[in-house]
């Protein structure tokens, strides 16, 4: 099972974690959330990051660049480095992030001195990787991968070989109402920014605003037609039944359906009845770029890793126990997630959630499947969730229960009703 270890990063001291299938991650602001799923997509992009590379090393129509792929990838790593986590200067020098991917193949980031840069980032890759990154340099020069219309399934095909993970990654950030809020002006907005502005943009917002920019357009139609479309397009077996529940999520989320009509973009609420999206309330602009990214992979039966920052961000309670179960109902289609959430709500639907799958054997399956659908139940073993506080992460998983811990969910509460209580006693 991959591994993650971060030292002195941000606000964590040290944390080891697993990635597991589905990971939690809560406590307080700036405790570290966040730090942890940065370092995750990080490191998961490095795939991505290789076959850029190597894809742009394919197409150039020259006998040998001036440095390897190892050179240029480690380059690569430092500059998505600080994009991604802001100057070395004032971080602490004995920073380290290590991943291990599987037994042999791992990257480890940390900070050395220079004679000119202070806090210089040292990118050292194991010797499994170093062999195979030199390989894949030597076949992508003698031609080996084939033609330009083969080189990308190809080269795919061996990074994700060699890494053993097949899912795309896809990272969403916490503050999405503000991209959706500026949605008309974002495109030209952000086609007018040179190589250097787009950089100085962090690396996870960047990712996600050019996901959402491709996107836009394919929502142009219904999402019934989007599915209807899909089956049809594709020799893909749909899971009809899952994508119906996805769409009654998406509609009872959004209290209608997002829909990009000739470049405006839309909330349809009834019939010929919209919102502009930039009209639309905060929590539907929070959740919008949520459910429609999900949404897209599901259809397209696309594995993938997803960083899913806040989901509860500006949702009444209510929406955000149906956003969890959508949330889940993607996630057990053959998908990984990451969730870092401040709410109650959000991991006392996940207990609902991990309890309707410990007594499914127990209980008449169909009524439990009316009060839950069987789609969103989770497996106890194939969920983790930590809490974090003074930079460090716990487990805070019950095993005897098969639940994340009450403390938790109602440690907020608790302080609330422990003030009320003191002031009570103060009339006594």
């Amino acid at each position: 099972m991959p591994r993650i270890i971060i030292h002195r990063l941000g606000p964590i001291d040290h944390c080891e974690l697993e990635i597991d299938d589905y990971m939690v991650l809560t406590g307080p602001q700036s405790s570290g959330k966040s730090t942890i799923a940065k370092s995750v997509f990080y490191f998961k992009n490095v795939r991505t990051v290789i076959m850029q590379l190597l894809r742009r090393q394919h197409m150039l129509s020259v006998d040998r660049m001036d440095l390897s792929l190892k050179n240029r990838l480690i380059r690569e790593l430092r500059s998505v480095f600080l994009q991604t986590f802001g100057s070395t200067w004032c971080m602490d020098k004995q920073m380290m992030i290590r991943y291990e991917y599987n037994e042999g193949v791992s990257i480890e980031v940390s900070l050395r001195d220079d004679p000119v840069t202070p806090n210089y980032i040292w990118v050292e890759l194991s010797s499994d990787l170093d062999v195979f990154l030199g390989r894949l340099d030597v076949d992508s020069y003698a031609g080996d991968m084939g033609s330009n219309l083969e080189f990308q399934d190809t080269v795919r095909q061996y990074v994700n070989d060699f890494f053993d993970d097949y899912s795309e990654v896809v990272y969403i950030p916490a503050g999405r109402s503000m991209i959706t809020l500026l949605s008309t002006q974002l495109s030209y907005v952000y086609s007018m920014m040179d190589d250097m502005q787009r950089r100085s943009i962090d690396y996870c917002t960047q990712n996600y605003l050019e996901r959402i920019l491709q996107m836009k357009s394919y929502f142009s139609v219904d999402l019934e037609q989007l599915i209807k479309d899909r089956k049809e397009l594709t020799d893909q077996k749909i899971n009809t039944e899952v994508m119906r529940r996805a769409v009654y999520l998406i509609t009872q989320i959004l209290k209608g359906e997002y829909r990009n009509v000739d470049g405006e973009e839309r909330l349809q609420v009834a019939g010929n009845r919209y919102v502009k999206i930039n009209f639309a309330s905060s929590g539907q602009q929070e959740a919008v770029w949520i459910l429609n990214v999900l949404f897209y992979y599901l259809l397209q039966g696309k594995k993938t890793y997803f960083i899913v920052e806040e989901p509860e961000s500006h949702l009444y309670p209510d929406a955000q126990k149906l956003i969890t179960e959508f949330i889940s109902l993607v996630k057990n289609e053959g998908n990984q997630v990451m969730l870092t959430t401040h709410s109650p709500y959000i991991l006392g639907t996940l207990n609902n959630l991990l309890y309707a799958n410990k007594i499914s054997n127990e209980v008449d399956k169909a009524a439990l499947a009316r009060i839950i659908y069987k789609g969103e139940w989770i497996a106890f073993k194939n969920l983790s969730a930590y809490y974090l506080k003074a930079g460090h992460c716990k487990p805070c998983l019950d095993r005897e229960f098969q639940a994340i811990e009450n403390g938790m969910i109602d440690g907020a509460s608790e302080d609330i009703n422990r003030d009320f209580d003191s002031m009570l006693a103060l009339r006594e």
